[in-house]
């Protein structure tokens, strides 16, 4: 080893110096040059070293990003499979009657109406003739006051049974509400069951009756009228509505012209509802009467007698002696006559309430006491 001071050698062991006394330091035993190519290639081997060791961990960063990243759509995958799953699972179970039911109930419960009508709805969808259902939307409706649905799901309901009594009679309450009387006829005609029927009664106006039966008559007429529960009646006497038509009934309807009237009537009542028309034709046909009966016939008699004209109920008798015609200014009936004395010829005519004139009857007496 060389002193680094005087460059002297120093021998092994010795701790200073023999020529200058310096401290010995111990110095490796090359040059300068050596130090340096030294230097250089322990450099370039760290430099290499830490490039490889570089390049190792960017491969292993490269790896782990790989890693992570096919975890995370692993994860994403099994996240993503398990969210459709869950909410195949809960729509299935949502999309059940018995829970769009019970959550209908508890809209209704909350007074949550309108919610309550949506799950109603598709409690139905799922159900379609369910009956309680849709009794329970019926009184969705009605809370809700919207009628007019109510209406429709109660068409519905009689629509399918009609011997449900209460479904019938909230819907006739309904239309007489709003003074649909032709829907409450109209859905009478559909209605079989006869409890259902009562359900009617007051909503059923009785047909108007007539005093004379359809038919041809030789004498005027006064027809009468008449209705149950004292309705109004309405009539007209030329075949026409007597509901547009009409004019009210305050009496006989007098009948006396030649020829055939109509007369068509119905009856009201006080919620203003009609009967059904009734309708009678009357034909009036006068025939002028019989020629009179008379007793006793013509002969020759010798003992007094009393002579009797057959007169009907709607005509008059007249008479003469003289052989002349006799008319409406002739001596009248009035009871039996006396046969006067000698050769007489009576001559009698009828003539009834319409003026009609029968034919002349003649009959010849020969009185001789």
């Amino acid at each position: 080893m060389k002193c680094k001071k005087c460059g002297a050698e120093i021998p092994k062991g010795y701790l200073y110096c023999s020529i200058c006394g310096a401290e010995v330091q111990l110095v490796p035993d090359y040059n300068l040059l050596d130090e340096d190519i030294l230097g250089g290639i322990v450099q370039k081997e760290a430099k290499a070293g830490f490039e490889k060791s570089n390049n190792r961990k960017k491969k292993q960063a490269k790896l782990n990003v790989f890693i992570w990243g096919a975890i995370c759509v692993v994860l994403f995958i099994a996240v993503f499979t398990l969210f459709f799953v869950f909410r195949d699972l809960r729509n299935r179970h949502i999309n059940t009657y018995d829970y769009q039911y019970q959550q209908a109930e508890e809209y209704f419960e909350d007074e949550n109406f309108p919610d309550a009508v949506l799950c109603y709805k598709k409690a139905l969808e799922l159900k379609p003739n369910d009956k309680q259902a849709k009794k329970r939307l019926l009184e969705t409706y009605l809370a809700m006051k919207d009628e007019k649905k109510a209406v429709s799901v109660l068409e519905e309901l009689v629509a399918e049974d009609n011997t449900d009594k209460k479904s019938i009679q909230k819907l006739i309450e309904l239309y007489d509400k709003n003074g649909e009387y032709d829907k409450i006829l109209a859905l009478r005609k559909k209605i079989k069951n006869s409890e259902s029927l009562e359900l009617f009664s007051e909503y059923i106006v009785e047909q108007p009756k007539f005093n004379y039966i359809s038919g041809t008559y030789q004498e005027p007429l006064n027809v009468t009228v008449s209705a149950a529960k004292q309705d109004e009646i309405f009539y007209t006497t030329d075949g026409r509505d007597p509901v547009l038509y009409g004019k009210a009934y305050q009496g006989d309807i007098s009948i006396e012209k030649e020829g055939t009237t109509v007369i068509t009537a119905v009856a009201c009542n006080k919620k203003g509802i009609y009967s059904e028309p009734v309708k009678a034709d009357y034909t009036i046909r006068y025939e002028p009467p019989a020629m009179p009966a008379v007793s006793p016939s013509g002969g020759t008699y010798t003992e007094p007698q009393m002579i009797t004209i057959s007169v009907p109920s709607n005509c008059t008798a007249y008479y003469t002696w003289d052989g002349s015609d006799p008319t409406e200014g002739s001596f009248r009936y009035t009871g039996p006559l006396e046969m006067p004395q000698g050769n007489q010829v009576l001559s009698v005519i009828l003539v009834n309430s319409t003026g009609l004139k029968s034919s002349i009857y003649r009959v010849n007496y020969i009185y001789m006491p």
